[in-house]
């Protein structure tokens, strides 16, 4: 074992070798005798100690508690594949973690190994051809690289202090970054995945086709995304956001709908806030431009509920603009102390032809004051593109090529654990899912929604054989990411 491999334990300079099939629990070089195996010698850091399992053992939701055993800051790819087959080889649960950003313990692994994969965050390469990044590479600073040669990424979730491996297991949405352009996963060119066989496979559409499909929107499930080809494509250097307030959601979802289906615009997205006892709707539209010569608003805006006029106008940089929800978290952080109140987010995929009834029984059921000071609600389109990715699920099809994300991003009043909160959230989130299935909806797999197998086998529906056939081939001893609870 090399000396950067030795693990620190909470009182102890000690070293971290094996682990217990008896016990459950990894042993340490004092406590190491017979049967234990040896970790495998590694580039990066083991870490045993307390401070380090328990940073892991909770997420963005703070509902869902589960120490990790051990957790690896890889110093290389070959670090995860030599963990991931220790740790096959003794049925260890594996789990990758970027930021931990999902809600009801996605990430989260009791007694197992946690793969902190920021630990890979170099950028290999940018440029016309596209950008070669490790999967821990923030979407944040893949941008500021690729802008710098006159680039961006096609698309982006709102908040971008995302991985992104973490991304690319659910899908990645974007809340006006390019909701034209469909989801994250639709501009990947290859991916380089540790398999829960502990093998090194580069995949795409034309090599490990099956694995490729299988990781893109998979959770995880049978592979560690360690590395990533991703589109890019020219970028202006400026944004403008018009934004038009409305006094119901009605109308709002009207325009948003109109915008959409027309096409003319690179991103636009319906917010609801609490505003004393109703809910103030806004609609942002996003729009790239050259400066000196700015978009034509009253002809991009036409035919919209309200006059162009109305609506107020932000010019940013193009990388301001992409980062401005990171700076309105740090705003709720510094007000709210954000990052420990609980966050039973509820997230749903509807098509376009029942969209308007489901938000109609959940806006007139909801009330502002359900809502503490933080929480928003949100409507993002996003185009199916027609590239295949059946490990993503969305919503039963429909006439129009669009699909609406539906999340009501909801946190407790004060820091810290709250129960009888999350315990009544998760009862909302169930029946609200069940009504959006009704409707043709799918689960977007950020939110907090409690789950069995059999609601899993329900959610992949067709694509299910399929997507077991790659657990069983490229994970079978099924080891990576239980969070979910799907196999």
């Amino acid at each position: 074992m090399s000396r950067r491999a030795l693990v620190r334990g909470a009182a102890l300079g000690v070293a971290a070798v094996g682990f217990s099939a008896t016990t459950g629990a990894w042993v340490t070089e004092a406590a190491a005798a017979g049967p234990f195996d040896r970790v495998p010698r590694l580039d990066g850091e083991l870490r045993l100690d307390a401070g380090s399992r328990a940073a892991d053992s909770v997420d963005q939701g703070r509902i869902v508690a589960r120490t990790p055993g051990a957790v690896l800051r890889p110093g290389s790819v070959d670090d995860v594949a030599r963990m991931v087959r220790f740790c096959a080889d003794r049925g260890i649960g594996v789990s990758a973690r970027g930021r931990g950003h999902t809600t009801h313990g996605q990430s989260l692994n009791e007694n197992g190994l946690v793969v902190e994969v920021r630990g890979l965050g170099r950028i290999h390469r940018v440029g016309p051809r596209g950008a070669d990044v490790d999967g821990g590479v923030l979407w944040t600073e893949l941008m500021t690289a690729a802008f710098a040669r006159g680039l961006t990424p096609p698309v982006f979730t709102g908040y971008t202090d995302l991985t992104v491996a973490g991304t690319l297991a659910v899908g990645g949405a974007s809340p006006g970054a390019g909701s034209t352009r469909g989801l994250q996963i639709d501009h990947v060119q290859e991916l380089e995945v540790v398999t829960g066989r502990g093998e090194v496979l580069v995949c795409s559409d034309r090599r490990h086709a099956d694995l490729f499909r299988a990781t893109l929107g998979g959770l995880g499930q049978c592979g560690i995304i360690v590395r990533a080809r991703l589109d890019l494509v020219p970028a202006q250097p400026s944004v403008r956001t018009y934004r038009f307030t409305y006094p119901t959601g009605d109308a709002a979802v009207g325009d948003l709908r109109t915008l959409t289906e027309r096409g003319e615009v690179l991103g636009a997205y319906v917010l609801w806030a609490p505003a004393g006892t109703s809910f103030v709707g806004q609609l942002l539209v996003s729009v790239p431009f050259t400066p000196g010569a700015p978009p034509d608003g009253r002809h991009l805006l036409r035919g919209l509920s309200q006059p162009p006029s109305a609506a107020a106008v932000t010019d940013l940089s193009h990388p301001d603009w992409v980062t401005q929800v990171n700076r309105q978290v740090a705003q709720l952080e510094a007000a709210l102390d954000y990052g420990r109140l609980v966050k039973p987010w509820f997230d749903v995929w509807l098509n376009s032809s029942t969209v308007d009834r489901f938000l109609q029984d959940v806006l007139t059921g909801l009330s502002p004051h359900d809502l503490a000071p933080g929480s928003t609600l949100l409507l993002i389109p996003a185009k199916r593109t027609g590239v295949d990715h059946p490990a993503f699920r969305g919503p039963r099809a429909d006439a129009t090529p669009w699909m609406y994300l539906f999340d009501i991003l909801d946190n407790s009043a004060a820091p810290g654990p709250d129960p009888a909160f999350a315990a009544d959230r998760l009862r909302r989130n169930a029946e609200l899912y069940r009504k959006a299935r009704a409707a043709g909806g799918s689960r977007y797999p950020i939110g907090a929604l409690e789950f069995t197998k059999a609601d899993w086998i329900a959610h992949y529906g067709d694509a299910w054989p399929a997507f077991q056939r790659a657990k069983n081939r490229f994970d079978p001893r099924n080891i990576l990411n239980p969070g979910p609870g799907i196999f």
